[in-house]
């Protein structure tokens, strides 16, 4: 059983809370065991409020209403008191996904973003089923077009193969199944306060005949699609529980979950759909703390925007960051394609790169005035401030050698002083391999 020493502790909050803020790190290494850390870090309120500018539509201003949505949510990340409440809803827009540029509704995107934070360490039976007729998703897996005699099979088959089984465990006369059962969930497109869109069944539209569905032969509703996922196929339930459990492991800790982590894990998750239990369980595990899982996870493009902020201080309206994500290879709430956004090695290309150094270079134009100091200090005093300011200790010898060199070499061509010595070093800092490991 692993321990709540600092390490261990420093390791869970870099990955659960995007950095491990010293005083987190002292607080939860002063608890009794590493159960009870776990307990803290989980413990959220909801549920949250959105702001009010943002909770509707307003004509004419749906690009300034993603912009404000994007940095709330972006300043939610860094300063939640619970920002594991913040990955957990990150995580369920990259599963459950849907996009701003299809769906074209503020009211639609933000009432989901506000479903997942809700239920993000809740019920996953529960949540995919709300998520199943949110209107958000409505639109943009096409059930707003699902009706009898013209079955529509987007959301039936993505529900199948991306939201809780995975390729291989259905056949394709089960999508078909699926998407009659949930033919006639629409939308009620009446735009009155404070409803405006919202989900609506329409009767005549819903085919009512026996489907066959996982072996099973009845008149499945759309909803009873989903119980029989997760509640009433013993092996299917195994399975969607193994498939979620997999995706997990790999957003929190690295890719390749062990065959060990899902044996271990899977019935207890399938037995109640404990979202928060299954993440307890998850980071209980040694697995969590081997050397394989603390090297083994890059830090996503949100992520690493989000630890810059928290080190620096500057929050959105100052940095950003909507404009410079998506060079990176991440853009929140709009997600690449209904399968949502790949990891590790998919954000390490010269362009991404390129992107990160860019608002590297404009988070350096705020920092370097405060920073002209860098020039009387020694260098190996220069490196630790820079170390210090982004959370990089311990630095690598090979990151250490980096930044003293280039300081070596700038000080031997201006011995007395130069200004892009603080710019160039807090450009590099941001660069340093050690920011970008999760």
């Amino acid at each position: 059983m692993p321990t709540n020493d600092s390490a261990s502790i420093t390791h869970l909050l870099r990955r659960t809370e995007y950095v491990a803020r010293p005083s987190r790190v002292s607080a939860l290494v002063g608890l009794p065991s590493l159960d009870a850390a776990i307990d803290d870090i989980l413990n959220v309120t909801t549920p949250v409020a959105l702001p009010t500018s943002i909770d509707h539509d307003i004509d004419g201003h749906g690009w300034d209403q993603y912009v404000e949505a994007t940095q709330w949510w972006f300043d939610r990340m860094v300063d939640s008191p619970k920002p594991i409440q913040e990955k957990m809803t990150f995580f369920w827009h990259g599963h459950f996904t849907s996009a701003w540029d299809k769906v074209n509704s503020t009211f639609m995107m933000m009432t989901q973003n506000k479903l997942y934070r809700d239920n993000a360490l809740g019920n996953f039976r529960t949540l995919a089923q709300a998520m199943a007729v949110q209107p958000a998703m409505l639109v943009y897996l096409d059930n707003v077009d699902n009706r009898k005699g013209s079955p529509n099979e987007n959301f039936a088959r993505e529900l199948l193969e991306l939201f809780t089984l995975g390729i291989g465990n259905y056949a394709e006369s089960d999508v078909e199944a699926a998407a009659k059962a949930w033919t006639g969930h629409g939308i009620d497109w009446t735009e009155t306060s404070p409803t405006y869109e919202h989900y609506k069944f329409t009767t005549n539209q819903h085919d009512k005949t026996q489907k066959t569905f996982l072996g099973r032969t009845f008149n499945f509703d759309g909803p009873d699609i989903i119980d029989q996922i997760l509640v009433n196929d013993a092996a299917k339930k195994l399975v969607s529980a193994r498939f979620i459990i997999a995706k997990l492991w790999e957003y929190f800790a690295h890719p390749g979950p062990p065959a060990a982590v899902l044996d271990a894990l899977q019935a207890g998750f399938a037995a109640d759909w404990d979202i928060k239990g299954l993440l307890k369980r998850m980071f209980l595990r040694d697995e969590f703390y081997s050397a394989t899982a603390k090297q083994g996870l890059l830090r996503s493009p949100v992520d690493w925007v989000v630890a810059t902020m928290y080190q620096t201080g500057l929050r959105s309206a100052v940095l950003n960051p909507q404009w410079y994500v998506g060079y990176m290879g991440q853009v929140p709430f709009n997600p690449p394609n209904v399968a949502g956004w790949k990891s590790n090695g998919y954000w390490i290309n010269t362009t991404t790169v390129g992107a990160r150094a860019e608002f590297a270079q404009g988070v350096t134009w705020h920092l370097r005035d405060s920073y002209d100091g860098i020039t009387k200090m020694t260098i190996p005093t220069a490196v630790s401030t820079m170390a210090d300011l982004f959370g990089l200790n311990p630095l690598s010898v090979t990151s250490y050698n980096a930044l003293s060199g280039y300081l070596t070499a700038q000080r031997a061509a201006q011995p007395y002083g130069d200004w892009w010595e603080p710019t160039n070093l807090l450009t590099m800092s941001m660069l340093a391999p050690e920011m970008h490991q999760a």
